[in-house]
Formats: C-alpha cells, structure tokens, sequence
C-alpha cells in the first residue's frame, strides 16, 4: 500500500514567511505521521498541511514519510529562500493511542456521523480530536468516563499544553456529539 501514495512539496508564502507545502491525497497513514511532526500546521482555507521552511525540512519530511509515500521534492531544486529567524520550535505533544474498542465505537460513530449528512470533512476532524480524548483514557471505557474525566482532560491535555481557544471548542463540540451517538446524555452538557 505505502509505495503508491505521492506527496508533492511545493514552496508558498504564509505570514509573509516561505513555507513547504506538504500536498498529498486524503491518507490517514500520511496525516497521522505529520500531526507528530514539529511546527506543522493544516491550513484550513487552501486545505494542506504546511511548515515553516528550513535548510532541514524537506530531508526531514522525506524521512518521516520513508516507507509511506513517494516524496516530489523537485519544486524546490532551485528554490533560494530568504533567511529566516528561528523561533523555538513548538514542543510536541506525545499522546496515547485509543484502544481497539475504543477505535471500533469511533468508526460506528464515523457512520452515523456521515448518515445524518455531516459532511465529510467535518467527520474527519471529529474523528481526529476523539482520537486523542480516548488515547488520553486509554484505560477506559467510554460508559467509564465521567464529567470529572472530561474537565481534567480539558485542564491536564489542552491548558496545559496551551492549546488554542478555537481547538478546545472544536474539542468539546466534538465530545458532545460523541456522547450523544453513545446516549450518555448527561456527559453531552460539557
């Protein structure tokens, strides 16, 4: 499967800064690895994924995405950037894994999402936050989960991690219709 998956890297310009635009089809093998990676963002106008470009960023997404995809790097074999003033890199935040339960009642939540005519995108981003709640309560079930756990996950993962305002509501809007699906409806008053 992984050989077949082309990623194309194109320079752009964001916030006045050159940056490597990281093009490629919908892949979740693909977006998984660059949510890890450091200073990559989704630019949620033009809809890819980006960073900050260094003398070291097209070596290190190759490397990332070795064994996955096919990397087109070409755009940039005569590409002069304008020197760049580092600014320290944001820390990564290492997060769990849900459990194999826990995947299976997110995928059945994926189809009814996608039956009520969510659309698409929308799902994906749902998909991607319940993610990382569940691999923060790896240890539990969701009929285990309680309103104390959500407000400590909101306090321990996002505050402390200095998450943005608009990822917090995209977070609990998220935990919401999530605890909705599961009919726990005292859980989707967050």
């Amino acid at each position: 499967m992984g050989r077949n998956v082309k990623v194309i890297l194109q320079p752009v310009k964001f916030r006045k800064q050159s940056h490597v635009a990281i093009l490629c089809p919908d892949h979740s093998e693909v977006d998984e690895i660059l949510r890890e990676l450091n200073e990559v963002e989704w630019s949620t106008g033009y809809r890819f994924w980006h960073l900050p470009y260094t003398e070291s960023s097209i070596g290190e997404l190759t490397d990332a995405l070795k064994g996955v995809a096919v990397i087109d790097s070409s755009a940039f074999r005569h590409f002069k950037s304008e020197k760049r003033v580092e600014k320290p890199h944001r820390k990564t935040i290492k997060r769990n894994k849900p459990t194999a339960e826990q995947l299976a009642k997110l995928k059945k939540f994926e189809a009814a999402s996608l039956e009520r005519g969510y659309s698409a995108g929308t799902v994906k981003v749902y998909l991607s936050l319940l993610n990382v709640f569940f691999g923060f309560f790896n240890q539990k079930t969701d009929q285990e989960i309680t309103m104390d756990d959500i407000q400590l996950f909101l306090i321990e993962y996002i505050d402390k991690n200095n998450l943005t305002i608009n990822y917090r509501r995209l977070m609990t809007n998220s935990l919401r219709r999530y605890f909705d699906f599961i009919e726990r409806p005292e859980l989707s008053k967050i």
